[in-house]
């Protein structure tokens, strides 16, 4: 039996393009995060199940991937029929990062902005732009609850879309506040708001009719009636919600009268009070990022004062967000995107081994100026070798045979339009950086 090649389900090779246009985009995420005052963390892949479980992660809590027990724990926990795991990677950010500020927060400025990019990992059904293994770009403030917060985490994330060059997101707010006192209003019983929720979170997914009738199973007609009111229309009534959650609403009316101040898109910011995002650690605004070519979100997060209360601590106020990276990376893709610097400005080619100590000389007179220089790593004719450059994208080719080695010249091709000529190693570098 061969062994596959292909990964598993839900998990990916990239290739070297791919690689670089990811890693351009984590750059300048990176690089806007840090423009709004925001410093890098990094937690462990694995946690405890304990820092994992029962915490608030709602069905993604049952798409852990767990670790066995190791060695003699293992035989002894299969002996006695207990639980055979102890470990689980990562299932979300948000989660390590509450442990992350149980443990080091009095080392740590106060409030804390941070912000944290990583691999997660689900185990889910594989699907376009929904992996089991994908990358996450989280940006929080712990310890602050003013609704500046809000707009501090949403206007860093708006602000990587359009230093990435892609098109404004629709940001959808809504706050739990409003969502419970909207429930409460319409006689929802306290233990059925995780259903109505759930429930209410398929509209983007399912037919409207169809959710309304599991609204109608799930918590009686009379109920589903007032959220189909309140919750499922188009056009909400701003009046009747305000009646209902008048601190909230004024909470999300003044989140969005300021980020629309500081946008060029002020139209793009909307309350929508149908909103629920999956997560059950929320517990104030919520807020969900919608770009036209996707039909699921680019995006979201929320507030979440009570997760660090889960690890022995107070509760702290937090509020953050995270970036949909593979769906993003699926845009920039899908529109040809491309990263800039990922080919060598120049293949060194090596004409003999003899000659090749002073082609490592010329690539490191080009490294030394700031060029990218690619040194041809095995022995081949030179066709081969300029093959070799058209593969890697290179813009030149250069040469060093028997008599540019004498005359302590340099022959330089351009591989575009097929141009050689002879040169010192001076005017070769310029040349190069002049891209002439």
């Amino acid at each position: 039996m061969s062994i596959p090649t292909t990964p598993p389900s839900g998990f990916r090779d990239f290739l070297p393009e791919q690689v670089a246009l990811r890693h351009d985009s984590i750059e300048t995420i990176s690089r806007v995060y840090r423009s709004f005052g925001f410093q890098p963390i990094a937690t462990a892949a694995v946690e405890d199940l304990q820092v994992l479980l029962g915490k608030g992660g709602g069905e993604n809590e049952k798409l852990i991937f767990k670790l066995l027990k190791r060695g003699e724990a293992l035989d002894r926990a299969q002996a006695e029929k207990a639980e055979l795991a102890d470990l689980g990677l990562r299932f979300d950010l948000t989660l390590p990062l509450a442990r992350y500020y149980s443990k080091h927060g009095s080392l740590l400025p106060h409030p804390f902005k941070a912000f944290h990019l990583g691999p997660v990992w689900r185990a889910e059904r594989a699907q376009k732009g929904r992996y089991r293994e994908f990358t996450q770009c989280d940006v929080d403030i712990i310890g602050a609850d003013s609704w500046g917060a809000e707009v501090e985490v949403i206007g860093a994330i708006c602000a990587v879309f359009e230093a990435l060059g892609v098109a404004h997101p629709t940001v959808l707010l809504n706050d739990r506040a409003l969502i419970y006192a909207v429930l409460d209003k319409a006689g929802v019983a306290p233990e059925q708001r995780t259903a109505a929720c759930v429930i209410l979170d398929k509209l983007d997914k399912v037919e409207r009719g169809r959710v309304f009738a599991d609204l109608e199973a799930a918590v009686g007609a009379a109920p589903a009636k007032v959220l189909e009111t309140l919750l499922m229309s188009e056009t909400p009534d701003r009046a009747a919600l305000r009646a209902a959650a008048p601190d909230a609403v004024a909470g999300l009316e003044r989140i969005q009268a300021a980020l629309k101040a500081g946008s060029k898109h002020p139209d793009r910011f909307v309350i929508f009070p149908s909103l629920m995002r999956g997560f059950d650690y929320y517990t104030g605004p919520v807020f969900e990022f919608r770009h036209p070519s996707l039909s699921g979100s680019l995006g979201g997060g929320g507030r979440y004062d009570r997760l660090t209360a889960n690890f022995g601590g107070q509760p702290v106020p937090a509020c953050g967000g995270s970036i949909g990276f593979e769906r993003l990376m699926l845009i920039l893709e899908e529109e040809g995107r491309r990263a800039a610097g990922h080919a060598p400005d120049a293949v060194v080619t090596v004409f003999s081994d003899d000659l090749r100590e002073r082609s490592l000389a010329v690539a490191a007179a080009l490294r030394a100026k700031g060029l990218s220089a690619d040194v041809f790593p095995g022995a081949a004719k030179l066709k081969h070798q300029f093959k070799y450059a058209d593969q890697k994208k290179a813009a030149y080719a250069l040469v060093i045979g028997p008599d540019e080695a004498e005359r302590g010249a340099v022959q330089v091709k351009t591989l575009a339009s097929g141009e050689e000529s002879a040169m010192s190693l001076d005017e070769a570098v310029a040349k190069i950086a002049a891209r002439a």
